[in-house]
C-alpha cells in the first residue's frame, strides 16, 4: 500500500518570485496518511508554461520535514535535504527526488529552495491558483541567509501561507509514502558518519545526511 500526497490540479497559473540576493523557501503541508508514513518521494515543479525566467540547470535543495504539532510548519524539523539543479522549469512537469524512506509522525512537509544569484528577479515557485484550494497549506519565507534547519529564524514579515501574499491558490510540490520499508527498495552503497549523530548516506541517484 501507498499514499500520494497532492493538493494540486497539475497546472500553475503563476510563479512566486524573489528578488537578486535573497533566498526563498516554498512547501507544502500534508497530513501524514498512514498507508504512507514512510516518505519515499518528493515532487516539484518549477516556474510556469510561458514563464519569463529561464531557470534549468540553475542550483535548488529539495527538504523534507516533521512537523509533528501540525499548523504552521515554522518549527517543523529538518529530516532530509538534497542538493540538485533544476530541470523541466515553465513546463508544469513534476521532477521526482527519490527519499531514502524516512517515516514521518504528524504533518510531512515537502520542500525546495532556491537562492537567486542573478542580477534579475526569478519566478520559480509554482502555484496552482484553480479551485479546489485549502488554505494554509502551502507556505513561503524568504531571507538574505535562510538556513533552512531553522525556519524560525525567518522574520514575522518574511513567512506565511501564500494567501498573505494576497493570491488564493497550492504550490506544485508533492510527495508519496509507503506503507512500510522494503529493505531491498533502497539501495544503500555507502554509510559513514560524518558528524556526531549524524549518518551521510549515498544510494542510486541521490545522497544525505540526515540524524539517527
Amino acid at each position: 500500500a501507498d499514499a500520494d500526497y497532492s493538493i494540486s490540479d497539475g497546472v500553475a497559473e503563476l510563479s512566486l518570485g524573489i528578488d537578486p540576493g535573497e533566498t526563498m523557501i516554498w512547501m507544502n503541508t500534508f497530513p501524514v496518511d498512514p498507508a504512507g508514513q514512510y516518505i519515499d518521494i518528493i515532487k516539484v515543479a518549477y516556474g510556469k508554461v510561458g514563464g519569463p525566467t529561464p531557470l534549468n540547470g540553475q542550483s535548488v535543495t529539495i527538504l523534507l520535514y516533521e512537523d509533528i504539532n501540525g499548523g504552521s510548519p515554522q518549527d517543523a524539523v529538518l529530516k532530509w535535504s538534497f542538493n540538485t539543479t533544476v530541470a523541466n522549469s515553465n513546463t508544469n512537469v513534476l521532477n521526482a527526488y527519490r527519499v531514502p524512506a524516512l517515516l514521518i509522525h504528524g504533518n510531512l512537509v515537502a520542500a525546495a529552495l532556491y537562492k537567486n544569484t542573478n542580477p534579475i528577479r526569478v519566478y520559480i515557485g509554482a502555484l496552482d491558483t484553480t479551485p479546489p484550494t485549502l488554505a494554509e497549506r502551502s507556505y513561503t519565507g524568504y531571507a538574505i541567509s535562510l538556513d533552512p534547519a531553522n525556519l524560525d529564524a525567518i522574520p514575522p514579515s518574511q513567512w506565511g501561507p501564500v494567501e498573505n501574499l494576497g493570491v488564493t491558490g497550492n504550490l506544485r510540490i508533492e510527495a508519496h509514502g509507503r506503507t512500510s520499508v522494503d529493505d531491498l527498495a533502497v539501495s544503500l552503497t555507502v554509510g559513514k558518519l560524518v558528524a556526531s549523530g549524524f549518518v551521510h548516506l549515498v544510494w542510486i541517484g541521490a545522497q544525505a545526511t540526515y540524524d539517527v
